[in-house]
């Protein structure tokens, strides 16, 4: 059967996905219950069985929608006419700058994936290695010249220092969410563009 792409969900089963992630977020997925989950988004377990069959089914759904509307953002943000270091500050500011809602679905990727079959893990851990992928290439072009085996990692030490900021960071404290993606764009280009060839 044809994967479902997150282009093909409806309004309702978004709000469904939109109100499991809070409770995710708020519970554990390992926590949560499909009743939970029913009256949580005001469906009837049937509704809900009929747009997501099993928890796991809503999971999965969930975060391939996230990760395939996070694929597009950053190939949106490192793509164009600009010179490199203006689209690699883009992509930070892309991937750090995140709405609470897609914050929470950050957050579950990365906790969450590991509760979920190995068959239903396998399409998400390969649009995870697309995002890597990307941030390897737009690396690349950063600091050319480097051996192909230094990109990946400098892609993951980057991501790693993104996703970690969805734990820590509140927008409206001290730090205004330009001013951390600055700082971080700043940090990460010292020390690469300091790696020789």
């Amino acid at each position: 059967m044809p994967r479902v792409r997150s282009d093909d969900y409806d309004t309702k089963s978004q709000s469904i996905m939109d109100s499991a992630a809070a409770l995710f977020a708020t519970v554990g997925y390992p926590n949560a219950k499909m009743q939970d989950i029913a009256r949580t988004c005001g469906a009837t377990k049937s509704m809900l069985y009929h747009y997501f069959p099993t928890k796991d089914d809503l999971l999965s759904a969930m975060l391939t929608e996230h990760l395939e509307k996070l694929i597009a953002s950053v190939e949106e943000a490192v793509s164009g006419g600009v010179p490199v270091k203006d689209r690699f500050a883009a992509f930070v500011r892309t991937y750090a700058q995140k709405s609470a809602q897609s914050r929470r679905r950050h957050v579950i990727a990365m906790n969450d994936v590991k509760f979920l079959p190995k068959a239903m893990q396998t399409p998400l851990r390969q649009l995870e290695k697309t995002v890597t992928d990307q941030v390897a290439a737009l690396l690349r072009e950063v600091n050319p010249g480097l051996q192909n085996h230094i990109y990946k990692p400098y892609a993951m030490m980057l991501l790693g220092m993104l996703n970690w900021t969805d734990y820590w960071y509140r927008p409206g404290g001290p730090m205004t969410s330009d001013e951390l993606c600055e700082r971080i764009t700043r940090l990460f280009l010292l020390g690469f563009m300091a790696e020789k060839k």
